[in-house]
């Protein structure tokens, strides 16, 4: 079965990364639909997202209504059958879709692989280029629906899952969003939670295919 995959890109005053994870979503291997979700931003980020045309989906509020509802609007605009969260701060290696595509079907809850993370105010400028690494299906690991066998939390950014769960993921902790303190961290992780209680399998690719840009305004940091 071949599947259909949206790229969402949630962005808010990126001007200076929003390109990155744009041009990383328009060289992957595999056709993807890919929605940039502005929610409010006042730098160059219409400028930057409106010289893409047609090669993009791009979805403007003037008012920030914050990260959660940038991510759920992105969401329910998709038009795909998986979902893919690049945020704006991070990027994919060319052939991220194609690898993890190719490992689902109906039993498969998610595939995700591992992460690079990249400070990018003192090796960006050294890291721009991938290696080259041969992919082998043998560097994968198929794991049943135990949350035992995971050593961590797993980021949406470095998951392939439908969108049907995602977006009920993403309807399950709204009540955090009365709390101020509430920074973007939390209920998006719960789409790479789910999968794992649902279904029959996950699949976890070994291989670095996705970096998470490190930064003072990086969520990552908090995330750790």
């Amino acid at each position: 079965m071949e599947y259909s995959v949206s790229i969402l890109i949630p962005t808010y005053n990126r001007a200076n990364l929003i390109e990155r994870a744009i041009n990383s979503s328009l060289k992957q291997t595999y056709k993807c639909e890919i929605i940039v979700c502005d929610h409010g931003s006042n730098d160059d980020t219409y400028e930057i997202c409106k010289s893409y045309g047609d090669k993009i989906n791009y979805i403007r509020r003037e008012i920030d209504y914050g990260l959660h509802f940038c991510e759920i609007e992105a969401l329910l605009a998709a038009k795909s059958e998986l979902i893919h969260f690049c945020f704006d701060d991070d990027w994919m290696h060319p052939e991220y879709i194609e690898k993890s595509v190719g490992l689902f079907n109906e039993n498969i809850g998610m595939v995700y692989c591992d992460y690079e993370l990249i400070d990018l105010e003192e090796e960006f400028i050294n890291k721009q280029k991938w290696n080259i690494f041969d992919y082998k299906i043998e560097k994968t690991n198929i794991f049943s629906g135990s949350p035992r066998v995971l050593k961590g939390l797993i980021s949406p950014s470095c998951a392939l899952v439908r969108k049907s769960d995602a977006v009920s993921c993403m309807y399950l902790t709204n009540n955090l969003l009365s709390n101020n303190s509430y920074s973007g961290v939390g209920p998006d992780w719960l789409i790479t939670s789910l999968p794992i209680f649902k279904y029959k399998n996950c699949i976890h690719i070994r291989e670095q295919l996705v970096r998470f840009g490190v930064h003072n305004e990086s969520i990552t940091i908090d995330a750790q």
